[in-house]
């Protein structure tokens, strides 16, 4: 596992903060949720210990900050990961492991919440050009007088093609009991072309509590 995250599992980076073309289309949904419905059953979130998993520091920062507001809004108590863990270098993995696991359970939160990367891809598609002709309002023939030839010739519209590549996120959200270390729920979401990293960790986290809603595993106040 790379040093610098081998406390929990092998290094993830969440690049939302990627440059994209701005006309590209940028969406977050939920393609898979799951939830333990044995160890769910009845069970009561009411404090969570989050972490991003992301050698970014900004982005894992602002993420966890997010997810955090979200969860208090809910009324559910929220610790942020970087508030009591600093990556390091160097350690045995069991070391850090152990080290992880008593901070967890030293922040008196009953749920941990892990954010990492599943995957990414890179797309690239050619759009093929394409062109319009409209006929001129005229009934002389198409050669027959300048003002027609130049109608027809003005109003046909050529776009070149071109290629486009989309840059696909898969994130994987799971909620885990601290006193069990069961796993409760996982999430799984897709993000397109996420080219605003402040507007795509605010619409994450919309769609993580929608699906965690939806999912009966939180309840409004």
């Amino acid at each position: 596992m790379n040093k610098y995250f081998s406390f929990l599992i092998a290094a993830i980076v969440i690049v939302f903060g990627n440059s994209c073309s701005p006309t590209k289309k940028s969406t977050v949904e939920v393609i898979a949720s799951w939830v333990n419905k044995e160890e769910a059953q009845g069970y009561k979130a009411n404090s969570v210990f989050i972490v991003v998993l992301t050698q970014n520091m900004a982005t894992r920062s602002l993420m966890e900050r997010d997810l955090a507001a979200a969860a208090t809004a809910k009324g559910i108590k929220a610790i942020q990961s970087l508030s009591m863990l600093t990556p390091v270098t160097g350690v045995p993995d069991s070391v850090l492991m152990e080290a992880f696991i008593q901070t967890v359970k030293k922040s008196g939160t009953n749920t941990v919440l892990i954010v990492s990367l599943l995957d990414s891809r890179n797309e690239t598609k050619y759009i093929p050009s394409s062109s319009y002709t409209y006929e001129p309002y005229s009934h002389y023939g198409y050669y027959g007088m300048y003002p027609t030839y130049y109608a027809t010739t003005f109003n046909t519209i050529s776009s070149p093609g071109y290629y486009v590549t989309d840059n696909t996120y898969y994130i994987e959200s799971n909620l885990y009991d601290v006193a069990s270390e069961k796993i409760l729920f996982s999430i799984q979401t897709k993000a397109v072309n996420p080219n605003d990293i402040d507007k795509a960790s605010k619409k994450f986290t919309s769609t993580l509590i929608d699906e965690i809603r939806n999912n009966g595993m939180l309840k409004d106040r």
